[in-house]
């Protein structure tokens, strides 16, 4: 993480899981499960303040989603894996065993580990620097761009008759793909091919706001 703990306990037990439990001296059971409460609230804390700077112009239902994608169980795993943690849980573990969203969880236990350990300043640096490095955030914008509805907003404001005409292709025997062909009136802006008609107007959307043929905001609320 590039800071040594003043307090190397603190992570034995965000490290340790409900199957590998350690004792205190009063022989009660010490796991991650409190401290990964606690990681949870200061990891989407973290995430809320970071898009709300990185973000000033959105509105408070893009910024929910976003943090939702970032903080969501799978993304969590995936940071957990990316960053090394795992190998931390590998070298601690008395057993191979690991349960079903162990990497998730000890993302979160570490933060609240650090928390305790660091303060919030120095816990939210080091995951910004360290951990939101992995996170893709252009494409999680993508994702929460519905094309098709963009394109039939802007059609509307500016009058014109946005169409889609889509049929269905035989490349092989039970591979078939459909198409969809935008049109302006009798003009064609572009194509796009999905495994659906849905998914096939979607793309054809996507491919002609991206083109330059119209003028409309891609990355909106």
């Amino acid at each position: 993480m590039g800071k040594y703990p003043n307090n190397i306990s603190l992570y034995k037990v965000a490290l340790t899981q409900r199957s590998d439990i350690i004792y205190s001296k009063n022989r009660k059971p010490r796991t991650n499960e409190r401290l990964e409460y606690l990681g949870d609230a200061v990891v989407g804390s973290i995430v809320a303040e970071y898009l709300f700077t990185q973000f000033p112009n959105k509105q408070e239902g893009f910024l929910t989603k976003m943090r939702a994608k970032i903080v969501s169980r799978k993304s969590l795993n995936s940071l957990s894996q990316q960053s090394g943690l795992m190998k931390l849980l590998t070298q601690h573990q008395t057993h191979n065993k690991q349960a079903k969203g162990a990497a998730g969880n000890i993302f979160e236990a570490i933060h609240g580990a650090m928390l305790i350990d660091f303060g919030y300043k120095t816990t939210k640096e080091i995951f910004i620097k360290r951990f939101l490095k992995f996170v893709d955030i252009d494409r999680l914008i993508e994702e929460e761009v519905d094309y098709k509805s963009k394109i039939l907003e802007w059609g509307q404001k500016h009058k014109s008759r946005l169409t889609f005409e889509c049929y269905e292709e035989s490349l092989m025997p039970s591979n078939n793909r459909f198409k969809a062909i935008l049109f302006d009136g009798n003009t064609i802006l572009g194509n796009g091919y999905g495994a659906s008609k849905k998914e096939a107007e979607q793309a054809a959307s996507k491919q002609v706001m991206y083109s330059g043929k119209i003028d409309i905001n891609i990355i909106t609320d």
